[in-house]
């Protein structure tokens, strides 16, 4: 079975009607009916998107730009569409901070790598594809105008997404990164990731390419009043965003209880997977991913020993997950 690398499919903490990523098919998908969406509500759970690093200097001026790790720890750069004192989406599901990523303009189609080729993905339970709209597919089977309108906006994308990629393994190479854990909620509802920023200015000093260079200059720009407040004790108010170093333990056990929590609420979103299932000894794909993924976080935030008592599990079998 040929590995798929998946690009552009996984936009974080989504919310369950936008369901799971899938290659286009002209025989399943040929009754979808595709519009272009107004409102953005369909992303207002959403807590960052991926990025590449052409759109990045724009995308910074208005929201912080970070970097996230797969499931395989393959870096990439996002912004943050929640951080602290605002949202990039209203509650009328209306975008409101400047640029659009690539990513949300063209959702839900993205695609995955094949060898050394691209295959066209969508997300057939999208909001995109509900009420009228425009056919993918003619009823001989064949791309549309609007489908062949939608891949050639695509390409771009995907060549910048993979000149990015090599900027990823330069950076990941320098040992620079450290994590960070991004939360968004209330005390009684929060949501938590673990994502990577680049703090130390010096780091800019080092034998670098010019476009790592600006990428990380833009990042350090975005997140500098964020990063520099990772040890305030302000309470977090819904829909805004706190950010701290992982390496800062909550002072109490049901804290730790909260993050672990938090943590398995996020890969059981991100995989479509439940705890029922990472309990199981079920062995699909997405519950291979979603348990590595799990501990690997469950390791950056020292909570392995937590995460083995909620799911019922030894230390030992965790790690044998990785």
């Amino acid at each position: 079975m040929q590995q798929r690398e998946q690009t552009l499919n996984t936009p974080e903490i989504h919310q369950r009607n936008t369901g799971r990523a899938e290659v286009l098919s002209l025989e399943r998908h040929k009754s979808l009916k595709f519009h272009t969406a107004n409102n953005f509500s369909f992303a207002a759970q959403w807590l960052y998107v991926p990025v590449h690093g052409k759109e990045a200097a724009s995308l910074g001026r208005t929201m912080p730009i970070l970097f996230s790790r797969n499931d395989k720890g393959v870096l990439s750069p996002c912004v943050l569409l929640k951080a602290p004192g605002k949202s990039a989406i209203n509650a009328s599901g209306q975008w409101q901070v400047g640029t659009l990523p690539d990513v949300m303009r063209l959702y839900p189609f993205g695609w995955v790598h094949e060898g050394k080729s691209n295959r066209l993905t969508l997300y057939p339970e999208a909001p995109h594809f509900e009420g009228p709209g425009e056919k993918l597919i003619t009823s001989k089977g064949k791309p549309t105008q609007k489908l062949n309108k939608i891949i050639r906006a695509l390409s771009p994308i995907q060549t910048a997404f993979a000149e990015t990629a090599v900027l990823m393994q330069e950076l990941n190479a320098l040992n620079v990164l450290k994590p960070f854990r991004v939360s968004v909620g209330n005390e009684g509802s929060k949501r938590a990731v673990i994502l990577w920023a680049v703090s130390d200015p010096s780091v800019l000093k080092l034998k670098l390419s010019p476009q790592l260079r600006t990428l990380l200059y833009v990042h350090q720009q975005s997140t500098r009043r964020m990063l520099s407040t990772v040890t305030s004790a302000e309470k977090p108010r819904e829909d805004k965003a706190e950010v701290k170093e992982t390496h800062s333990r909550p002072s109490s056990v049901d804290n730790d209880k909260q993050d672990v929590g938090s943590l398995i609420d996020q890969v059981c979103r991100q995989f479509g997977v439940t705890v029922d299932d990472l309990r199981s000894r079920k062995r699909s794909d997405a519950i291979k991913k979603a348990r590595t993924a799990l501990v690997n976080d469950a390791l950056t935030c020292d909570c392995l020993d937590e995460l083995a008592v909620r799911l019922e599990r030894t230390t030992d079998t965790l790690k044998k997950w990785m």
